[in-house]
C-alpha cells in the first residue's frame, strides 16, 4: 500500500510514525522521550532568518 508515505518519520531514527504511540514536540514526531531528547541536544542554537 501507498499510505505509509504520508507518515511522519522521526527525524533522529527515521522510524515512521505509528498511530496513538510516539510524542508530537515543535511540529516533529518522535518515536520516543529518548529521540526527542536527542533531537533537543544535537539541535543547533542558531537563530532562524526571521529571528
Amino acid at each position: 500500500m501507498v499510505f505509509g508515505i504520508f507518515k511522519k518519520k522521526d527525524p533522529v531514527c527515521g522510524m515512521k510514525e505509528e498511530k496513538g504511540k510516539g510524542i508530537y514536540f515543535g511540529g516533529n514526531w518522535f518515536c520516543s522521550d529518548n529521540c526527542k531528547d536527542k533531537f533537543e541536544k544535537d539541535k543547533p542554537n542558531k537563530p532562524s532568518c526571521c529571528h
